[in-house]
């Protein structure tokens, strides 16, 4: 049981709480705590009307809480600043063993909490709280977080800045404000974040319509992951985040300053525009040093970032707005990319970066538009770009001779990067695209010849996390047979069984916990959460020259392509036209790319040759071009999927 509600009595500027100990002024101005016998439990009373509990509730004005500790156990808070306060300081405590936060403060404003430690907290969160951080103030504004240590909290630690309102309270589960509450003018200084599981180091986050957080500043802080550690509520996840988290709100005028990042499990400052209609604006990230951050690969980057802008792949009328960031004299160390930008994010100024990393890395990488190129790869691993496509490399180039033909590529997440697959399993790594493992490194024999490959496309989180799969990559055998490397997971195979007909190709679903296998004869097979929406043989055509395979946007359905360019859509794929439907004779389509919206699609040919149906525009092709290889397959630039 969380204690029982306490009489509240007020006596001159004192608070008195039956059942706690008594709160005292010491000197004008001052206020100190005695401490409940060591080893007591703690008393909880209620935090206002957040439904959350506290130790100690702070309502005085122009009042400073010092040199006291906190045991908060039982306790959803340890010390709660409730509305209207103003003037309070809170200096040189100790706050442990909370369920939820170790300082709440909400609705108030010039508060500030300093020199404090507040460790361990967090150690059985409540449902229902968005931002559950050791410090965490929302609606609060002229206020300041300095010289703090942050560690050791069990469960979304660090320190948060968010505004509150009276349809969502970010920091706790029962929303009690009856105003919307702007964050403005906070200043989060000096602090020392480490070893906070399950939660971002230094958050700046608008959750209200009409409210907002703005001109706030993290400055010289120092923020520490665990790169490889995961505790119960997930890893150190460290980082700076500045974000947009419901439809409609803002975020402007934010200041990265001097701070340190390093070892985070996402990127190590991330900016992000995450609802319908929200803005991030004005964010200066300048004289930052990072390092090692992104270890987890779940955001920007499939490889280590720095610093990543992103905007969630939201279509018009009501895509987020992230624009005017700059990003200046940061020094970044052991990145593979230091500034990631994803599509539709404008403005950014980039200068005066000191940046240093592995072979192949980049300063700033911008995602292209999604639909705005396709690739082309030979099956002497030629590979042949066309519009906004970005080119990474070849076999050729590199003088590499494949034992094997190529038979496919498949492009990573934020379309920095490409694998190419060979008929012997073989696989080839570049850009942003990370080596988890071939077939002949892993099998001594093969049972068929490699036929395709499939990206993981979607990761939420780490491995594990429902609904996540993980980086990884799938590759499949005409018997059937599905060899998984990285982090995915094999949902089932055919290897074993009587086939009609050879297996020619292989997708994902969206989420990546499941896939879809194609025979020559047009027969589909699901493993894992895809479904089955038909097939031909199923619906009494009879052909034997499939060749590809491509899913729906939302995996409600796919597209079947011929080889001669007969395209067939079950489920929710649409049809928008095909080759014999045009009058065109060919007998060397080799797969089928969609358009990020499904609304349409391209075919490829093995003599380079591009045909573009639906909204799929064409950027160009190999045909009527020599080729010292025929074309095997190619992908389109896609829709960039981020956590």
């Amino acid at each position: 049981m969380r204690g029982k509600r306490k009489l509240r009595l007020w006596i001159g500027n004192a608070v008195v709480l039956a059942g706690l100990p008594v709160v005292t002024l010491a000197g004008a101005g001052g206020m100190a705590l005695d401490q409940a016998p060591a080893g007591a439990a703690a008393t909880c009373v209620p935090a206002g009307t957040t439904g959350l509990t506290a130790v100690k509730v702070v309502t005085a004005s122009t009042s400073t809480l010092s040199g006291t500790t906190i045991s908060a156990t039982g306790c959803d808070v340890g010390i709660y600043v409730a509305p209207t306060t103003s003037g309070v300081t809170i200096k040189g405590v100790t706050v442990t063993g909370a369920n939820d936060h170790g300082i709440f403060v909400q609705d108030a404003s010039s508060i500030t909490i300093e020199t404090s430690t507040v460790k361990n907290n967090g150690v059985a969160p409540t449902k229902g709280i968005s931002e559950n951080k050791a410090i965490e103030l929302v609606g609060t504004s002229t206020s300041t977080v300095k010289g703090n240590t942050v560690t050791g909290n069990v469960a979304d630690g660090g320190i948060g800045i968010a505004d509150d309102g009276p349809t969502v309270d970010p920091g706790a589960p029962k929303p009690s404000a009856t105003v919307p509450h702007a964050s403005k003018t906070d200043i989060v200084s000096t602090n020392t974040v480490t070893g906070n599981y399950g939660g971002c180091g230094i958050v700046f986050a608008s959750y209200v319509p009409g409210a907002g957080v703005s001109d706030l500043t993290a400055i010289g802080n120092t923020i520490i992951g665990a790169p490889g550690q995961f505790g119960p509520h997930g890893p150190v996840i460290g980082q700076i985040v500045v974000a947009t988290d419901a439809p409609s709100t803002t975020v402007s005028g934010v200041d990265i300053t001097s701070n340190v990042v390093t070892g985070s499990f996402l990127s190590g400052i991330t900016v992000h525009a995450n609802a319908p209609m929200d803005s991030i604006t004005g964010t200066t990230i300048k004289g930052n040093t990072l390092s090692a951050n992104n270890w987890g690969d779940v955001n920007g980057a499939p490889r280590t970032d720095a610093i990543a802008l992103e905007i969630n792949p939201i279509p018009p009328p009501v895509t987020p707005v992230l624009s005017s960031t700059e990003v200046l004299d940061n020094t970044i160390k052991g990145q593979y990319v230091g500034i990631w930008q994803g599509p539709r994010v404008t403005g950014t100024t980039v200068s005066g970066n000191s940046f240093s990393g592995p072979p192949g890395a980049r300063l700033f990488y911008q995602v292209p538009p999604p639909g705005s190129g396709y690739w082309q790869v030979g099956r002497d691993g030629g590979v042949f770009s066309f519009g906004r496509s970005p080119f990474y490399g070849s076999l050729p180039a590199l003088g590499i001779h494949p034992a094997a033909p190529i038979v496919g590529m498949a492009v990573t997440r934020d379309q920095g990067g490409y694998y190419l697959v060979g008929a012997d399993g073989g696989v080839f790594s570049f850009g942003d695209a990370k080596f988890f493992g071939s077939v002949p490194a892993s099998h001594s024999t093969l049972s068929a010849p490699i036929v395709g490959m499939a990206m993981a496309p979607v990761v939420f989180g780490p491995p594990g996390t429902p609904g996540t799969n993980g980086l990884g990559y799938w590759l499949v055998g005409s018997d059937g047979n599905v060899y998984p490397f990285g982090q995915v997971k094999s949902f089932g195979s055919l290897a074993g069984r009587h086939l009609n007909a050879p297996v020619v190709g292989m997708v994902p679903t969206p989420d990546g916990l499941g896939y879809w296998l194609v025979a020559a004869d047009g027969g589909v097979f699901t493993f894992g959460d895809a479904a089955f929406y038909g097939s031909l043989p199923g619906i009494g055509v009879h052909v034997s020259d499939i060749v590809g395979i491509a899913p729906t946007p939302d995996g409600h359905g796919y597209w079947l392509v011929g080889k001669d360019g007969g395209v067939f859509g079950f489920g929710d794929a649409a049809f928008y036209g095909s080759l014999p439907g045009i009058g065109v004779h060919v007998s060397d389509i080799v797969g089928i790319a969609p358009t990020p919206d499904g609304h349409g699609y391209w075919l490829m040919g093995a003599d380079g040759g591009v045909f573009s149906f639906g909204d799929a525009r064409f950027y160009g092709s190999m045909g009527g071009t020599h080729l010292n290889a025929p074309v095997a397959g190619g992908a389109a630039v896609g829709v960039t999927v981020t956590g």
